[in-house]
């Protein structure tokens, strides 16, 4: 998933928001975004909390250990490590 925006909410955490790109994301997955690994705390689409996300859904994704810092608008967040060569398809975010 490329990373749209990046928004934080007071006592909550740090929302990235983009579009799913392939696969499946749900609460409690680890996603990678350059080499640090987060943990997802929430997801949302339209105001309306959701356990998982598919390939086409627009989304929020809530982490709430991390920092604004730690995402910029561009940046991919993926299930796995990797070095920026692999193709974005084959990111499952």
């Amino acid at each position: 998933m490329k990373i749209d925006a990046v928004f934080v909410i007071k006592r909550r955490g740090v929302v990235v928001t983009g579009r799913v790109d392939a696969g499946e994301v749900r609460v409690g997955d680890t996603l990678w975004v350059a080499d640090r690994t987060f943990r997802v705390d929430g997801i949302e689409a339209f105001r309306k909390s959701l356990d998982s996300a598919s390939a086409g859904d627009t989304v929020g994704l809530l982490f709430r250990t991390a920092e604004k810092a730690d995402f910029s608008k561009g940046s991919v967040l993926r299930d796995s490590p990797g070095d920026g060569t692999q193709a974005p398809a084959t990111f499952v975010l």
